[in-house]
């Protein structure tokens, strides 16, 4: 993977951690922030890649339909809840891949069945690994979300870095970030794959790891993610702004009230925060 230029990373302002962030502020349409205050010089944006710059779902829908389950297997699933399922157990079981105690296939298979399974459905082995194989190749015919080659251009053009944190195999991530074009914003030595670097999120030494490469404090950084768990938590654990692309509508996983983010449903209104947020707080021109 070839960067092209020095195009580095987005948004937002550091969120402080005064009595001022207690109230929410709004800034239109379903975008939250953390609340009033102080804020740091924002130099970096990191993303995380699946379900945030590209919609996931749209390549496991296919796969399902092709993978060949028979209509009286699936009648009663909604794609979306066994998607959601299927994320949530991979995330589960990651630490025991990276552990040594599963491997890659085994994960694949077991994050499949148990979310099948998770909604009264019961696939074998054999099923799953099928859905799998047309998942991987749905993934390499991927597209970014509408908006997303317009916000990264944006942020180029405001002298913003841009990068990228996501868990998987070098290769496999390597291949989506290549059909998705992403070399053409963020520079090889910004992007940082969990198998490539030993360290997978959502351990906050993942994002350590990318701060002490970027050359900027954890406040000088931001990233955005769809996954509570993965993304937001542990980023804003290592110090780093987390905005939550929630599209989704989740609610957090977990009883983390003190971690305070910013939150936007769609790209158009992540778009519309930044540009708020790096006019106002760097001055630069949007």
């Amino acid at each position: 993977m070839h960067g092209r230029a020095h195009r580095p990373l987005t948004q937002t302002l550091a969120n402080g951690q005064r009595s001022a962030y207690n109230k929410e502020r709004r800034f239109g349409d379903g975008i939250t922030s953390p609340g009033e205050g102080g804020t740091a010089l924002i130099e970096a944006v990191y993303f995380d890649l699946d379900d945030t710059l590209y919609d996931q779902l749209l390549p496991f829908r296919t796969a399902v339909r092709q993978a060949g389950f028979r209509e009286e297997d699936i009648r009663d699933v909604r794609i979306e809840a066994l998607y959601t399922r299927l994320r949530r157990h991979s995330d589960r079981l990651w630490s025991l891949h990276k552990n040594g105690e599963l491997t890659l296939k085994e994960l694949r298979i077991e994050r499949t069945t148990a979310a099948f399974a998770d909604l009264g459905v019961k696939i074998t082995a054999e099923a799953a690994a099928r859905l799998q194989g047309h998942y991987e190749r749905e993934q390499l015919r991927l597209a970014l979300r509408p908006g997303v080659s317009g916000l990264l251009e944006q942020l180029r053009a405001c002298g913003v870095r841009i990068g990228l944190i996501t868990n998987g195999p070098v290769d496999h991530q390597g291949n989506k970030i290549m059909a998705l074009g992403l070399d053409r914003w963020i520079m090889d030595r910004f992007i940082h794959i969990s198998d490539g670097i030993g360290v997978a999120k959502p351990d906050p030494e993942t994002f350590r790891y990318a701060q002490r490469l970027s050359g900027l404090r954890p406040e000088q950084l931001a990233y955005v993610g769809d996954a509570w768990h993965n993304d937001i938590v542990p980023s804003f654990r290592a110090g780093w702004t987390p905005i939550w692309l929630n599209g989704r509508k989740q609610l957090p996983e977990t009883d983390d009230s003190g971690v305070r983010r910013f939150e936007c449903g769609d790209v158009e209104q992540l778009s519309a925060l930044l540009s708020k947020l790096i006019a106002k707080e760097t001055g630069r021109p949007v």
